[in-house]
């Protein structure tokens, strides 16, 4: 059941109405993207909601893809949307070359309508009409068609729970890990010559430290932005699984945290966690008899 405010419902009354979609994205990170569906951009919660004008980014959900679905139970629901990049930019980046780098990835989006007696006007409030996490983003040359599905998504979960397996079923950090992420955190920063897939910096901890890390940029271009560590050669170099949108200055200060590989030879010697590891190396592998 979908709320509006008296006013906005006076409003619908009337018959005689603006309407316009406003998209918010919430990037992985914490960082915002305020976008409009309409021709002019919008004013609403002390946030600019930008339309594109002559750049760009131009949203549609007019065509026979663009729509949402809201089903009866717990089906997970999903809308679909085409974004025409045009000239604008994402944290730096083209937009498509954005979305090709991941930033949209895992981002939660909300979908609000706004109501207006003239355009511009939205005194009267909004409505929510979808929620939802980005799943699945198709990237052509010209053309981003993002789909989305409803937080139901997130039942979709394999019972049991845990199963028996020679890795720790624990996330590194979690709760049933009980290791505070605060104490193990290393501040360093990036030095000259790094790029958006590799990060050159002078860290003290020995190779594999940081593989299978978190990287988060705490100054710069980058700032907030974070990823995986795809390797730690203990002398200088960061390899990253995904690029960040943009090449490092030399300076850029970051924070990085150690990898888990799983394995209870980690667990013990580089967290000494032992006691709440949940992993079962020693059951016996699959095997096939002949």
């Amino acid at each position: 059941m979908k709320t509006a405010s008296t006013a906005l419902i006076n409003l619908l009354a009337t018959r005689q109405f603006y309407s316009a979609d406003l998209y918010l994205f919430t990037l992985i990170g914490g960082g915002q993207l305020n976008y409009c569906g309409g021709d002019q951009d919008i004013n609403w919660n002390s946030t600019l909601w930008s339309a594109g004008k002559s750049t760009g980014p131009y949203f549609d959900r007019k065509d026979n893809k663009a729509k949402c679905h809201w089903k009866v139970g717990v089906e997970v629901d999903t809308l679909v949307f085409d974004v025409l990049p045009g000239a604008s930019t994402v944290l730096g980046e083209p937009f498509i070359s954005a979305v090709r780098q991941g930033v949209f990835d895992g981002a939660e989006l909300t979908l609000y309508r706004a109501f207006m007696p003239t355009y511009g006007n939205t005194a009267a409030g909004t409505v929510i009409m979808f929620v939802g996490r980005v799943a699945e983003i198709d990237a052509g040359r010209s053309l981003a068609t993002f789909s989305v599905n409803s937080h139901l998504e997130l039942l979709n979960l394999n019972m049991p729970r845990n199963l028996y397996q020679a890795g720790c079923v624990n996330t590194l950090f979690d709760t049933s890990c009980s290791l505070n992420a605060a104490s193990f955190a290393v501040n360093g920063s990036a030095l000259s010559g790094s790029t958006a897939n590799t990060i050159f910096a002078s860290l003290a901890q020995a190779a594999g430290y940081f593989t299978l890390g978190c990287i988060t940029f705490t100054s710069g271009a980058n700032n907030g932005i974070s990823r995986t560590v795809k390797s730690w050669d203990g002398s200088s170099i960061l390899q990253l699984i995904a690029p960040f949108p943009v090449a490092p200055a030399n300076g850029d200060a970051f924070t990085i945290y150690p990898g888990c590989d799983k394995q209870q030879t980690t667990c013990a010697t580089r967290f000494s966690n032992l006691i709440n590891f949940r992993g079962f190396p020693y059951v016996p592998e699959n095997s096939t008899a002949v």
